[in-house]
């Protein structure tokens, strides 16, 4: 995909990438260069929202945390009593 910068160094982000990004009307975008190549992230409207449910089904789930924590509890316990 390819675009053209205007005189007032405007350019149009093609289709395919505005709706596989959800870019919307008045979204903030962030440029940024790195090794000679301008990598462009747009920032959400609402951050918090959109990483909602970004870690769903990895990582260690809540049950996981507090069965690790029984354990540590438990181990203290030991100690405490030697």
């Amino acid at each position: 995909m390819r675009s053209t910068v205007s005189v007032r160094w405007q350019t149009v982000i093609p289709r395919r990438i505005r709706e596989a990004l959800k870019i919307e009307p008045r979204m903030k975008l962030e440029w940024e260069i790195k090794d000679g190549i301008i990598m462009v992230y747009p920032i959400p409207s609402d951050p918090v929202q959109a990483t909602r449910g970004i870690l769903k089904g990895r990582g260690p789930t809540t049950q996981s945390l507090l069965t690790e924590r029984g354990r540590q509890r438990k181990q203290e316990q030991k100690r405490k009593k030697i």
